[in-house]
């Protein structure tokens, strides 16, 4: 006679990350953010981020690596490179005007504005989190944004240009917090930064100087 009665073994609801269930790249992704948000790269360790994605800390490694590879990456869910080429690409407006807006209005999210100080701030701070910083704008943004512009050395150098104004916009406005330039508003900072932006992305070669790539 068959049993129909199933054991309480069978029966009992399963807590926590099931044995063999695959890891999600994305939840410890999420788990480093907070933490390098949170404490900076340098006090943020392997460990803390697995805790807070609920895997063992040798899965963090299998899926990333490194520490500093985990930061690179983490950039990604802040400033997607995809958005930053589409604001080049296409829209309403002068380039320049769409890029700058684009950008301020992702450092100026709410869920973002601490994150992305802390992150930039540690970028300045630490030698791993700098190179994974510079990884991820060659890597990633400078890719991106010079393949919107047609591709090529001389529009990466272009994107390059153009990054210089946005980063050190962001150091100066969100980072340190300089005034005047913390007190104005988004729109007086595109009004200001934009047409620079523009003649790096659109003025003929040789009025910007560029050398022959």
């Amino acid at each position: 006679m068959v049993d129909l009665m199933a054991s309480p073994a069978k029966t009992a609801k399963r807590r926590g990350r099931r044995q063999g269930e695959p890891v999600s790249r994305e939840t410890v992704l999420r788990a480093a953010k907070q933490c390098f948000a949170a404490q900076g790269y340098e006090k943020t360790t392997l460990r803390e981020i697995a805790l807070g994605a609920h895997v063992d800390p040798s899965m963090v490694l299998y899926l990333f690596g490194s520490k500093e590879e985990l930061f690179r990456e983490s950039l990604r869910l802040i400033i997607d490179p995809d958005v930053l080429a589409s604001a080049i690409a296409e829209g309403d407006g002068d380039i320049g005007q769409r890029l700058v807006r684009t950008y301020l209005r992702i450092w100026e999210g709410p869920d973002t504005t601490h994150t992305m100080a802390s992150m930039l701030a540690s970028a300045t701070s630490d030698a791993d989190a700098r190179e994974a910083f510079r990884s991820f704008m060659q890597s990633y943004v400078l890719t991106a944004a010079s393949s919107a512009l047609g591709g090529g050395e001389q529009a990466r150098l272009r994107a390059m240009l153009a990054a210089t104004s946005l980063v050190g916009t962001a150091m100066l406005r969100y980072v340190i917090r300089v005034p005047p330039l913390s007190e104005l508003s988004a729109e007086d900072m595109v009004a200001l930064i934009a047409p620079t932006v523009t003649r790096y992305l659109t003025a003929d070669a040789d009025e910007l100087g560029l050398p022959a790539l």
